[in-house]
This record gives structure tokens, sequence and C-alpha cells, in this order.
């Protein structure tokens, strides 16, 4: 689904539900909904932590939340991709499959993106992850499947902190913890690459892509 920019949590859980939007709305006690005051019935009834007795529950923030609610115009556009969810599911894990079988002759190669036991993903895109003993390049992998019109992304990030937001952390003094010696997030910095799986898609253009992914790494 698309929304323009973010997107949408959904649960049938009643307390997970209670504790998104408490997050989603600067981490607010509060359950009512917006022009229901006092559902909870617990509005100047109660004291919470130091704040004094009968303050407006409304107000009172029981957790370190962000202001992640989405506009009028970005939840009309959500909800009318609802109906198109089941289609937009159903092409995004065809599309995989067919890079998967595609590329799978390639796995001494690369590493390909598993399912995990029992579970049936909706696929944000398709995961390569070059071996280092290919003696190939993620970037020039990149550059040729662009060069090519094929969009790619890196996996995010990578290791977070060679970016240079943690220089200025370091140069403060303010310094900061990790945990281990973040060789995955190091490989995956240097070796993998994203490679869409669009609902839009046609056979003969994810063809294209396993073409030209082979005509790189076999090259």
């Amino acid at each position: 689904m698309t929304m323009g920019e973010g997107g949408a949590v959904y649960t049938n859980n009643s307390k997970l539900a209670r504790l998104v939007n408490s997050f989603r709305d600067w981490g607010r006690d509060c359950w009512c909904d917006s022009g229901k005051d006092d559902t909870c019935q617990y509005r100047f009834t109660k004291q919470y932590g130091e704040l004094p007795l009968g303050y407006d529950h409304k107000y009172v923030y029981s957790h370190f939340g962000y202001n992640l609610k989405v506009t009028d115009m970005q939840a009309a556009i959500g909800c009318a991709q609802l109906e198109k969810l089941p289609a937009i599911v159903e092409a995004r894990r065809k599309n995989w499959e067919r890079l998967y079988n595609g590329l799978l002759e390639l796995s001494d190669k690369i590493m390909l993106p598993e399912k995990e036991k029992d579970s049936n993903p909706s696929w944000f895109g398709f995961l390569i992850s070059v071996k280092e003993e290919t003696g190939k390049s993620r970037i020039e992998l990149a550059k040729h499947l662009e060069a090519n019109k094929i969009q790619t992304r890196n996996l995010f990030a990578g290791n977070l902190i060679k970016h240079p937001a943690f220089d200025e952390m370091r140069a403060s003094g303010e310094g900061f913890r990790t945990v281990g010696d973040l060789k995955n997030t190091d490989f995956i910095m240097n070796n993998t690459i994203w490679i869409g799986v669009y609902p839009g898609m046609t056979d003969e253009m994810l063809d294209f892509m396993i073409a030209k992914v082979k005509e790189y790494i076999l090259g």
C-alpha cells in the first residue's frame, strides 16, 4: 500500500492497539477517541505520577511517544487502498518468487533471502547480498542495474556508526555504546542491495532484472 508517505499499523489485539495509539499520540495515557471525551471516565478522577489529583487524563503522558498521526488525505488514500490490498500482496509474493527462482542458480555467488518458518511475507523488496569470495562488488552491481534503468536501494543505513552523524557524537564527547563487533551490519553495509517487487511489474520486466543481475555476476 501507499499513502503518499508513512503508513499504518493494523492489529486485532486490543492491548497492542492501545499501546500503538499511545506511542502514536505523543505517549498519551488516555485512550478516548477525538470528540468522545471521558469515555474512560478517568478524566478528572485520578492521580498519575506526581501530577496533582484530578489532573485532566487527556493530557497525561505515560510513554515517551511521537506525533505520528496521518493527515485526513493520507487516511483516505489508505482506506481506498485497503480494497486493493489482497491483490497487492498476491502480486508482491508472485514477483518475489519469480526473482528467487530466476536467481537461484547464482546461490553460490549471492545470498538470497529466505522465508522464516511458517511465514508467508508480503515482501518489501528482493534482497541480494554479494558473497565476498566472488570478487564482485555490490556498488558495481548497483551501477550496472541503474545503468539499465533498474532502480536499487541499499539496505537502509547498514552500519549506523560509520555515518557522519556519529562523527559529531565522537567529536562532542557524548559517545555511544555498541554490542559485539557488528560484523553482520558491516557485511550488509558492503554487500547487500534491494531490487523491487512492485505489484505493477510484468513477467517480462522481472525476467529483464534477472538477466541483468546474471550479466554482472557471471560477467
